[in-house]
């Protein structure tokens, strides 16, 4: 059974804000990975909180629930595969809280590794935060149900 290709029609969505920050990115995935990459993700329950989809050579990232267009990423292609070029992030205050560029790329690659790819990635946990707020940020972002091997490092004195 092959899954169905998201494409922009496929979830209702709303278009970048003109309030947006333009990032430029080193990366490299291959013919195969970008072949996955752009069947995207169309959200099948409320906990799904990301819908995602590849028009031309932007890889659209919007919020599930209210639609928002978070992320674009613009993919284009060489003679060693396809490279992430620009990455647009949404600086609209009601629609995003950026927390900073690091986190921004790294939440694009976490999606892109874990959701569209179906690898391990470690969530992105920002380090102003808490554990109990590392919890909270990742339920809100990715929803209840988050594929990312459930592993944390924790540091414990003495002996269990």
């Amino acid at each position: 059974m092959s899954k169905q290709r998201a494409t922009a029609v496929s979830w209702p969505n709303k278009p970048m804000p003109e309030l947006r920050k333009e990032l430029l990115l080193d990366g490299q995935y291959t013919r195969e990975e970008f072949v996955t990459i752009s069947q995207g993700l169309i959200p099948k329950t409320p906990d799904d909180k990301w819908f995602i989809y590849l028009e031309d050579e932007w890889l659209y990232f919007h919020r599930s629930v209210s639609g928002s267009c978070i992320f674009q990423l613009q993919i284009v292609s060489d003679e060693n595969g396809y490279v992430p070029d620009v990455l647009l992030v949404n600086q609209d205050p009601r629609q995003y809280r950026s927390l900073s560029d690091e986190y921004d790329v790294a939440l694009v690659a976490y999606l892109i590794d874990a959701i569209l790819l179906g690898r391990f990635a470690p969530f992105p946990q920002p380090e102003q935060f808490s554990q109990d707020d590392h919890a909270r940020h990742q339920q809100h972002v990715m929803g209840r149900d988050v594929m990312d091997g459930g592993l944390s490092l924790r540091v414990v004195n003495g002996n269990r």
